[in-house]
């Protein structure tokens, strides 16, 4: 971070601590902290979401919708930073916990949509799958691709441009992995995709 960002973030700091050292906003503030540190500021890094992920779950018991989101995005952003440093057991081990955290969150999606909920799990899964391919355990993150390309499909022919750039890029790393541990793509998964897509054209 830059050193007029580090005032910027102190003084923001500051007053929150005065107001509630404990409170969510705070925990907020650390993981936005956390999340702008390069992989060259990794033990920092780690220190602010070891912060924030204390403040998440003090909360659990009271605002626990609130909790879980904010922790799910603090270890999902954990792993992506250990991902950019090669620390791949670490990796794996804060996206399992992101994708746990962000299934209970869509598995509660209960009458309303999802789609936020549903690509935040996909990020996730994503995040888990570099972290698995990067640790040599090829045949985990192919079954993860699936599990991703299956969880983002529902946003097959949609028009939301963030899930079709997740989802067209985890059906290329899917079709790699496949290939690299000589197993053939789940058609049970890919064949309603392409139904979907091809459903889709033409329309406005």
């Amino acid at each position: 971070m830059t050193d007029n960002t580090d005032e910027e973030y102190a003084l923001r700091l500051s007053y929150l601590e005065q107001t509630d050292p404990n409170s969510l906003a705070v925990a907020r503030l650390y993981l936005e902290m956390a999340s702008n540190h390069t992989r060259e500021e990794r033990e920092a890094a780690l220190k602010l979401f070891d912060a924030a992920d204390e403040i998440f779950s003090f909360h659990l018991p009271t605002a626990r919708d609130a909790a879980v989101a904010g922790l799910a995005l603090s270890l999902n952003n954990r792993a992506a930073l250990e991902i950019e440093a090669g620390e791949w057991d670490w990796a794996v081990d804060a996206a399992c916990q992101a994708v746990e955290l962000r299934q209970d969150r869509l598995r509660n999606c209960v009458g309303r949509r999802d789609d936020s909920e549903r690509l935040d799990l996909g990020y996730s899964l994503a995040a888990l799958v570099l972290a698995l391919q990067g640790a040599g355990k090829l045949d985990l993150a192919r079954d993860a691709a699936s599990d991703a390309v299956e969880v983002l499909g529902t946003f097959a022919g949609m028009r939301n441009q963030d899930a079709f750039i997740l989802l067209t890029k985890l059906i290329f790393i899917y079709a790699d992995l496949c290939s690299r541990t000589d197993q053939l793509p789940n058609a049970g998964v890919l064949l309603p995709l392409a139904k979907a897509f091809y459903g889709a054209r033409g329309k406005p």
